[in-house]
């Protein structure tokens, strides 16, 4: 298969090595600068072999930070504003991890907070350059035809032209269109550019042609089946990118791109690295035990007021689905009758009789919850996800649907802060699905903290 320019694995450990090598060499170069400033300093600079000691730490938490702000991967279309703010990003992220180092690991070394921040605007300077040259030169190699993205377009009507006319006009984005895909028998070509096969050809195709992107531009193809042909296309590799408004309004942290009127999500393979796994479990820890800390102060008084609401107990345990489909015991508090059918579909309205008068405010402002802040700290559960569901539910699944049990569940996720329980359940499965493929601890964060908003002031809930 043809290797895109910034997917050779080589490329990326020649990045990494010329990266730790000039964060070394710029670290030493920090402390000679500091040294021949020793006159302007009150106090002298200690050692080199203290910093030389140090420098395995700095320079890993520097290559993190540079990774973690996606210096390693690739971007098609990025300017050089958005390179600017990356590099930014990475260098704060340098300069913080290293004054955590140096104070937490390093504090008997004495490192300088002149150096410290002299590497700082040096390495600065290295990331825009070094960024900016091989952004220079991926350009260059583009327009000579070298590592170009083999894509693909499913649609040939309206929407699918409209795309096909902006990739072929503007080759500077890096796409070699192989061809299209449809169903319609009667279309071989559009503007000499063949159609492959139909739709259900689709998997093979990608396969046959080494197809790394694919446009899925029907816009009138239903909902599910637009899921379904992207879920069994996971095995090949290709990512998606989907010519359509089907998510509607949603967070800022969503790839949009545009192909000239017509707007494009993109949605990645999903999934978590290893280091990002680790750092949401930590996350989850974190936030869980803060939250609990104040919780445990009104939950004798919530359990107080369910019990002399309604007779039963006040705690609600049930049987939901996790990650892979394994099943666990959430909790809540209780908020409906206790003789209640437990496996029947949620209330969908405020005025459900099921629900008691305690319930109904409980469940206004998401306090029905907070007993789930058990399942995050076991880790049955995580701050942010999909919503836990029942068996019976997720028997009715089609297969798009069944990879919400991909990923952990959550108390608080992006259906819940864009609309919580006034969308209907299609929509509320497709921004799970959104979710499930651009997970990021970023976007946790970001939906962590619109959460706060919509549970204060009771947004869509009931």
């Amino acid at each position: 298969m043809e290797k895109s320019f910034w997917k050779n694995r080589w490329l990326l450990i020649y990045l990494l090595i010329l990266d730790a090598a000039l964060y070394f060499l710029l670290w030493v170069a920090a402390y000679q600068i500091r040294y021949w400033c020793n006159p302007l300093f009150s106090k002298s600079i200690n050692e080199i072999t203290c910093y030389l000691k140090a420098a395995p730490g700095i320079i890993i938490i520097w290559l993190f930070a540079t990774a973690y702000h996606g210096h390693y991967t690739h971007k098609e279309k990025v300017s050089s504003l958005n390179q600017a703010s990356k590099i930014f990003l990475a260098a704060f992220g340098g300069l913080f991890g290293t004054l955590a180092m140096a104070h937490f690991v390093y504090k008997n070394l004495e490192l300088g907070r002149a150096v410290i921040l002299i590497s700082t605007g040096l390495n600065f300077l290295y990331l825009y350059i070094s960024r900016t040259t091989l952004r220079a030169t991926k350009s260059r190699l583009i327009a000579a035809g070298i590592g170009l993205k083999r894509c693909l377009i499913v649609g040939a009507g309206t929407c699918g032209g409209k795309v096909m006319e902006h990739i072929v006009a503007h080759p500077e984005i890096g796409f070699n269109l192989v061809g299209f895909v449809d169903d319609d028998q009667n279309k071989k070509e559009i503007s000499r550019i063949p159609v492959l096969g139909s739709l259900p050809e689709l998997p093979s195709i990608i396969r046959t042609y080494n197809i790394e992107e694919v446009f899925l531009a029907i816009p009138s193809l239903p909902r599910d089946k637009q899921m379904n042909l992207i879920v069994k296309c996971e095995e090949t590799g290709a990512d998606f990118k989907i010519v359509s408004d089907i998510f509607g309004v949603i967070t800022n942290q969503v790839k949009i791109d545009v192909i000239d009127d017509i707007p494009v999500i993109m949605l990645k393979q999903g999934g978590l690295s290893p280091t990002h796994a680790f750092i949401k479990r930590c996350v989850d820890l974190v936030i869980s035990i803060l939250m609990l800390l104040p919780a445990l102060i009104i939950w004798p008084l919530i359990v107080i007021l369910i019990r002399l609401d309604s007779k039963g107990p006040a705690i609600f345990k049930q049987e939901r689905l996790g990650k892979d489909g394994k099943l666990f015991l959430m909790y809540k508090f209780r908020t409906m009758f206790i003789d209640t059918p437990p496996y029947k579909e949620a209330p969908n309205a405020p005025e459900d009789p099921r629900i008691t008068r305690m319930g109904r405010f409980l469940r206004k402002y998401s306090l029905d919850e907070i007993p789930q802040l058990l399942n995050v700290l076991v880790g049955d559960m995580s701050m942010v996800g999909p919503r836990p569901e029942m068996p019976f539910i997720v028997e009715k699944y089609e297969e798009w649907q069944r990879r919400r049990l991909s990923v952990k569940p959550g108390i608080t996720g992006l259906w819940q802060i864009v609309g919580r329980k006034k969308l209907p359940l299609y929509q509320n499965l497709e921004y799970d699905f959104y979710y499930i493929r651009n997970q990021s601890i970023l976007l946790d964060l970001t939906i962590l903290w619109k959460t706060i908003p919509a549970v204060l002031f009771g947004k869509g809930a009931f």
